[in-house]
């Protein structure tokens, strides 16, 4: 079984060491590190090279999206998974954008974090079915608020694509959408990519959200 070293960014030490003792009940999660704020974080991603940096996103002196800019070029291995108290839409948007491979609530259980953390390792995107629902959400009250001239075409989702929409947001997988509607998965997809362009999505986030919608976690 290989092993996979985490570096632990948080800035609450209890929060930190009660993370740590419950993953290294996992056989293959070993803390590697612990840094309580973001420049300690980028001073010991360079120095261990984790596998994956568990990072929380807000932190006093720096932080997580900052970290997130400041550490590509520190270690190319480093995965980073973002953890969170809250479903911010932006921040959310932001972290995974800025190349965060996942978002994570930490209400999660630790056996879930496990579960965020291998997938991740083996090249994978992380989220739950909640952060599609509100990076879709955040995306179309941006694209409704848009004051478009009316020489440019405004962009707009059809009556197809505003339904598949709502069943995606509602928690339904491809599968589950495509035989609510009559359709094949493969339409599905079809839909969800004139979706995913029309909001302007970037490949980056576009990867996560098929894999969210495919129900894969």
């Amino acid at each position: 079984m290989d092993q996979i070293n985490v570096l632990l960014v948080d800035d609450h030490a209890l929060f930190r060491e009660g993370l740590r003792m419950l993953l290294e009940q996992h056989a293959d999660i070993k803390i590697v590190g612990e840094a309580g704020d973001g420049f300690q974080a980028i001073r010991m991603v360079e120095s261990l090279q984790p596998d994956i940096m568990l990072l929380d996103v807000q932190m006093p002196r720096m932080g997580g999206i900052e970290v997130l800019s400041k550490i590509r070029h520190k270690s190319s291995k480093t995965k980073v998974l973002i953890l969170s108290a809250f479903l911010e839409d932006e921040m959310i948007i932001e972290a995974l954008q800025n190349g965060a491979k996942g978002y994570l609530l930490k209400t999660l259980s630790h056996k879930e974090i496990a579960r965020a953390i291998r997938a991740t390792h083996s090249g994978e995107f992380w989220a739950e079915r909640k952060v599609l629902s509100h990076v879709l959400e955040t995306l179309l009250q941006k694209v409704h608020a848009r004051q478009a001239p009316l020489s440019e075409m405004r962009v707009s989702l059809t009556d197809r694509e505003q339904e598949i929409v709502e069943w995606v947001m509602q928690g339904m997988t491809n599968k589950e959408v495509a035989a609510r509607l009559g359709i094949s998965e493969k339409t599905v997809k079809t839909h969800l990519g004139n979706i995913f362009s029309k909001l302007k999505i970037s490949r980056r986030l576009q990867l996560l959200l098929y894999r969210i919608a495919d129900g894969a976690s």
